[in-house]
């Protein structure tokens, strides 16, 4: 029996020992892997966070050159709207200035023809005359009333049309513009 437990503790001690090296290798190698991939792991980790880096950096110039764009844009758009009022605003004085103008002709020629009137007036002989006189004067007056009330409101209308022209062209357009940005 010694003989053969001696036999036996020798063929396991020595196939304990191959089993160990055949262990360690494995252990080995998968301890090679795992450092290989640790390292790949941690040269894919920089590479992202460099590429975020540079991806940032990017978007900031994108934002930057954006931000200028549309400042550039704001600027212009306000200088447009500041010539746009400056030319609404000549053409309504302009035609105030017309509307003056065409109130003070008709405020002369009543007052030459009420002078007129008064004439006529002072000239009739009898009440019949006078009143005849009166009827005509007040007939006329009251159609010239008619004809310089229109007269002044068709310039009215014109001057504010006018005037409201280049707004209105200048809204049309700001309109079209932001229907495009925002169809883009």
């Amino acid at each position: 029996m010694s003989k053969e437990t001696n036999a036996k503790r020798k063929q396991t001690a020595k196939a304990t020992p191959a089993k160990k090296t055949g262990q360690s290798k494995a252990r080995k190698a998968t301890a090679k892997a795992n450092v290989s991939k640790a390292k790949r792991t941690n040269t894919t980790a920089k590479k992202p966070t460099t590429a975020r880096k540079v991806e940032k950096k990017m978007t900031q110039a994108q934002n930057k050159v954006q931000f200028d764009k549309i400042a550039k844009e704001a600027a212009s758009a306000g200088q447009e709207q500041v010539d746009v009022l400056v030319k609404s605003s000549t053409i309504f004085a302009k035609g105030c200035e017309d509307f003056v103008k065409t109130y003070v002709s008709i405020a002369q020629e009543s007052a030459e023809k009420n002078s007129e009137a008064l004439k006529a007036l002072l000239g009739c002989k009898s009440l019949n005359e006078f009143t005849e006189t009166q009827q005509k004067l007040a007939q006329t007056s009251f159609d010239e009333f008619v004809s310089s009330a229109t007269k002044l409101s068709e310039l009215s209308v014109k001057v504010a049309t006018d005037a409201f022209e280049p707004i209105n062209d200048q809204v049309s357009k700001s309109i079209k513009k932001v229907t495009e940005t925002i169809a883009a």
